[in-house]
């Protein structure tokens, strides 16, 4: 298909967190690509993005006819933006983030180390590809490294502002300013961000997504049970999963994280917190195991493992369908 051509590529959303996360990812991972054209949808178009050395413009998306002549195109956009291209987005890659709150669509979750590259180019010519949520990623890959398929596990999900997008970074630190500064004056129905732990708007829903994410990523016969809880930091997840040992041995599971790819292994007394994990590739895991099971403590760059992913499928999809 791309006889030996190098890939037209565009990034809708590219003002966006994880957008500029994947401008950021395309040039320090020396992505080849013939064109690169960034898209903003609502606010921040016409503003430039940093990306392969070079400052981009952002052009704001009017028509999904915009994007005819690309062969890979990352929906980097809210699930209403994302549905509102609908049928007409028709590129010949289409790897669509907004998913990441959804069950899986059929099979068209992807994710490297769950996921086969031969795959990739089945899924591709089914429709779009949709990376899983990254908590939902981060527990499928534990739940994999420790070749467990089936039985329950229970997962508390915590994400930072940046989960909801800019707007809820910078009403995070606006709320801290005025809390510090004992001037906060919240509206009736406003949530208080700041020095808080809540569940957020639709986590019920959402959690009920992440489940059936991981059901489909780690093995069918999975039970999974998810909380989402947002906590008044600004960006990075962390996952608190507990797997009770089933009647398995767990006494091998250390060595099983040891090994476990694109994990980062945490033994005797030291830990990590979200700051940890800013900017790093690898999920920091930590275990505390008993005879019942073990709980896993996992914190990583949510924005960071997101746009990883979306890469990753563009990579094997790409090269798959040459």
């Amino acid at each position: 298909m791309s006889n030996g051509r190098e890939p037209r590529v565009a990034i809708v959303g590219a003002t966006g967190i994880v957008g500029g996360q994947i401008a950021d990812l395309i040039g320090e991972r020396g992505f080849p690509h013939a064109e690169l054209k960034l898209f903003a949808t609502e606010s921040g178009a016409f503003d430039s993005v940093e990306a392969t050395g070079e400052s981009h413009p952002v052009a704001r998306l009017d028509e999904p006819s915009d994007l005819a002549n690309f062969d890979i195109v990352f929906l980097a956009v809210p699930d209403a933006a994302a549905r509102s291209l609908g049928e007409r987005l028709d590129a010949p890659i289409v790897i669509d983030l907004s998913a990441a709150l959804r069950a899986p669509d059929g099979a068209r979750l992807a994710a490297p180390g769950l996921t086969p590259r031969e795959r990739i180019k089945t899924l591709v010519k089914g429709g779009r590809v949709a990376p899983p949520h990254p908590a939902a990623q981060v527990i499928a890959t534990i739940l994999r490294a420790l070749e467990i398929d089936s039985g329950f596990v229970g997962a508390s999900v915590i994400t930072g502002a940046s989960a909801a997008g800019r707007e809820k970074v910078s009403e995070l630190f606006n709320q801290t300013a005025d809390l510090l500064n004992a001037r906060l004056d919240l509206g009736e129905d406003a949530q208080q961000l700041a020095f808080n732990l809540f569940m957020p708007a639709g986590a019920a829903e959402s959690a009920q997504a992440l489940g059936a994410q991981i059901s489909a990523l780690a093995g069918d016969a999975i039970s999974p049970a998810v909380q989402i809880v947002r906590a008044p930091v600004f960006h990075g997840g962390g996952v608190a999963l507990a797997v009770p040992a089933h009647g398995r041995d767990s006494a091998d599971w250390v060595k099983k994280m040891r090994s476990a790819p694109g994990i980062l292994f945490i033994e005797g007394e030291d830990s990590a917190g979200f700051v940890d994990a800013i900017g790093q590739e690898a999920v920091i895991v930590r275990m505390a195991r008993n005879a019942s099971g073990a709980i896993f403590w996992c914190v990583f760059d949510a924005a960071r493992v997101a746009a990883m992913t979306a890469l990753w499928i563009a990579e094997s999809a790409w090269f798959a369908l040459s």
